[in-house]
Parts: C-alpha cells; sequence; structure tokens
C-alpha cells in the first residue's frame, strides 16, 4: 500500500441543501436495446456515456470507467488544488486514472462504500470542434456529490461542479459501424459561493489515491507531442525535447536562412545534431538563463494515409503561431516569432505504460517569412533555426 493510502484526515465540505437528484435528462434515455449484459449501456450518446461513468463509480468497476475515456484523455487540476496539494500536475493522463481507481476500487487502501450522484446543470454543443477535436463537441456541466467511505469513519467528500467534454468515436470490434460517445477531457471546476466551499475537489481526492505520476512520456495524440516540445522548452529538459522527435527526424530551416552566407546554416539537420545543439542550449553550464515558450495551434492538417481504415499510417500537420524568448546570462535575449510546421506520425518503436499508441515529430519546418517580427536592440535571431544554429 502506497503512502498516501495512510492519509485519512477527513474532507469537511457541505453537502447540497436540496435533496440528491440523479442524472438529470438521463434516468430515461437507455431502452432495453442499449442495454449490455453488464447492466452498462451503449455509449452513444454524451448523456450515456456520464451514465455509465456515474454506475461504474458506484459499482466501482475499473474497466468500465475507463471505458467512458478516450485514449487520449486529460482530466484537469483545479488551480486550488495544484496550489493546495504536493507536486500536483496540471492534469492526469488516463494511465494515471487507471492507476488512481486501481486504488481507490480496490479492497487494499481501506475503501469500504462510493456513491456518486451527477446532475447535469447544461449541455452544449460546439458545432464543428476546433482544430485537435474535428466533429461537435458536447460540453456537460454537473453538480457532483461525491461520498467516498473509509473503514475507521473517515471519508471523504467532493461537491464540486464539473465540465465533461464529449467528442464522437467510430466503434470498433462488436461495436464495428456504430457512432459512440467518449469523454476526452474533464475539468475540475472551483466553486465557492458562500454556502458551499470545497477544502478539496474531485482532483485532491484522486491526488490521495495516487502512488506515482506515470512515465513522463506520454505521448497518446499529436496535440500532446506539441505540449511536451514545449514543456520540455520550458523546463530546459533536454532528455524530454529529444522524446517527442523520431530517430529519423529532421528539422529544416527556413530557405532565408540557408541561404545566408554568414549563418552557415545547412538546409537540414538531424536527431544527432539535435542532441549536440539543446545540450549546449539547456545542460549546466549554458550561457541561457531561462526560456519561455507558448505554441498556439492555427491550423491541423489530418492525412488518413495509405489504407483509411488503419489509424497507425496516419500522419498530422501541426502550423503553430510561435512566441519563445531566451534570456541570456549576460542580459541579452532572442526571441522567436516566426511560425513552424510540425509533421507528426504514430511511434513504431514505443507504446504508452498502458499499451496507448505513440506518435512523434518526424519532421519540422521553420516557417519564416511573413510574421517573424521586428528586430530590435538586444532581440535577434528572430528564427527558430537560427537560434539553434548558435549552439552547435
Amino acid at each position: 500500500m502506497g503512502t498516501a493510502a495512510h492519509r485519512t484526515t477527513t474532507i469537511i465540505v457541505a453537502l447540497l441543501t436540496a435533496g440528491v437528484v440523479g442524472l438529470v435528462g438521463c434516468s430515461n434515455s437507455s431502452g432495453p436495446s442499449d442495454e449490455i449484459d453488464s447492466g452498462f449501456v451503449e455509449p452513444t450518446s454524451p448523456e450515456k456515456v456520464l451514465l455509465n461513468f456515474e454506475r461504474a463509480y458506484d459499482e466501482r468497476d475499473v474497466d468500465e470507467y475507463l471505458d467512458c475515456l478516450s485514449d487520449d484523455f486529460k482530466f484537469h487540476f483545479t488551480e486550488a488544488d495544484q496550489g493546495g496539494w504536493p507536486n500536483l500536475p496540471p492534469w492526469f493522463y488516463k494511465s494515471d486514472e487507471q492507476q488512481v481507481h486501481e486504488n481507490m476500487f480496490g479492497d487494499e487502501w481501506n475503501v469500504e462504500t462510493i456513491s456518486l450522484t451527477l446532475t447535469v446543470a447544461s449541455v452544449e454543443t460546439i458545432p464543428g470542434g476546433d482544430l485537435r477535436v474535428p466533429g461537435d463537441i458536447v460540453v456537460i456541466v454537473a453538480d457532483a456529490d461525491l461520498r467516498i467511505n473509509l473503514s475507521g469513519g473517515v471519508g471523504y467528500n467532493a461537491t464540486d461542479p464539473q465540465e465533461f467534454r464529449f467528442r464522437t468515436v467510430s466503434g470498433s470490434g462488436e461495436r464495428e459501424g456504430r457512432i459512440l460517445w467518449e469523454m476526452f477531457e474533464w475539468h475540475d471546476l472551483e466553486w465557492d459561493n458562500g454556502a458551499r466551499v470545497e477544502f478539496a475537489g474531485w482532483g485532491g481526492i484522486k491526488y490521495c489515491f495516487l502512488e506515482s505520476l506515470s512515465e513522463t512520456s506520454r505521448r497518446t495524440s499529436p496535440a500532446e507531442v506539441i505540449d511536451q516540445l514545449e514543456a520540455a522548452y520550458v523546463a530546459m529538459d533536454t532528455m524530454n525535447y529529444l522524446d517527442s522527435l523520431s530517430g529519423d527526424f529532421q528539422f529544416f530551416p527556413c530557405e532565408e536562412d540557408v541561404q545566408n552566407p554568414e549563418l552557415d546554416i545547412p538546409p537540414v539537420w538531424y536527431k544527432p545534431d539535435e542532441r549536440t545543439m539543446h545540450g549546449n542550449m539547456f545542460d549546466e553550464g549554458s550561457y541561457v538563463e531561462s526560456i519561455s515558450l507558448v505554441l498556439t495551434t492555427t491550423e491541423v492538417v489530418h492525412d488518413t494515409g495509405a489504407d483509411p481504415e488503419d489509424p497507425l499510417d496516419d500522419t498530422y500537420v501541426h502550423t503553430e503561431d510561435v512566441y519563445s524568448l531566451m534570456n541570456l546570462l549576460n542580459g541579452d535575449a532572442f526571441i522567436v516569432t516566426a511560425p513552424s510546421g510540425f509533421h507528426l506520425r504514430v511511434d513504431p518503436d514505443e507504446e504508452g505504460p498502458y499499451g496507448e499508441t505513440m506518435w512523434e515529430i518526424y519532421e519540422w519546418y521553420d516557417l519564416a517569412g511573413e510574421g517573424r517580427g521586428d528586430v530590435s536592440g538586444h532581440r535577434e535571431w528572430t528564427t527558430w533555426g537560427g537560434v539553434k544554429a548558435m549552439f552547435r
């Protein structure tokens, strides 16, 4: 049993003054044809996913709970929980959710009973989704009443509202040919209206059942690879930066830099070159003091490959607006504002900690031209390739 199992402090919360209400709009939404042998229902709507979600908690069924979540699922913690719990990350991945709920739903962490009631407060459809989620997105905000009773008369309660985000997915196996729904994001929302104050939200309770975070490399979607690269630059972490790149990775500087004889920049370089450059840039003894980086997705192009039915040969191109500020120890700084194009594919050599498909960047294009940004004072080298080349 991990040390978190010994946390027996009761989280005191004020319960809802209204009566306990079931999942609004869902209790009568499933007919006999939707019923599965286990008593759960086919996830043919977001509301039915929540029905299964709620029942999985009540019955402490890890597999059914995980079946509600997409492979690239993220649970987002509140800022209050991140500030109140040591080493809490901004989000959990599905692999973290599996570990947490195996402990929460199991028999070894002193949990006697769990009850969950979700009351839908609002449902919103976002037509067309966004750049990273094709198709419509359905957002459901629900009030929660989660009660976890431990042996010894202590327990955890959470009544904070939750925001669940759903998208469609094509069924596979016995469900092939059916359009189903899955939860791909879950945001724990803070609530303090003077009548109900949370001392720890649902996320804080989850953290009590975590033994250790899953491995840092969890590139289970193209968007997560971009997130990992961004985080690696800010943390100046060479290992996680290189982990986001394929073994045959190629970086293509902009044509203007390549044609400038004063820069002496080759038309392409490779992962070993990136290892040298970022070792010099990030490692102890570097003259770089800090780096800030913000990548903003402006376009996503999805190529289904030679076999549209096989997701393993898919590729994605992410075009990202860039703002990077590199502060040097001598007070100078380099700013990068030229956009970049990242080409991503499935990683054939690695799986996630629970068998998830992993993604990697195999080509990166420095898209300098319009939008390179102004050069003034000590702010110079406004292409990413130009900055990298300084650390060869």
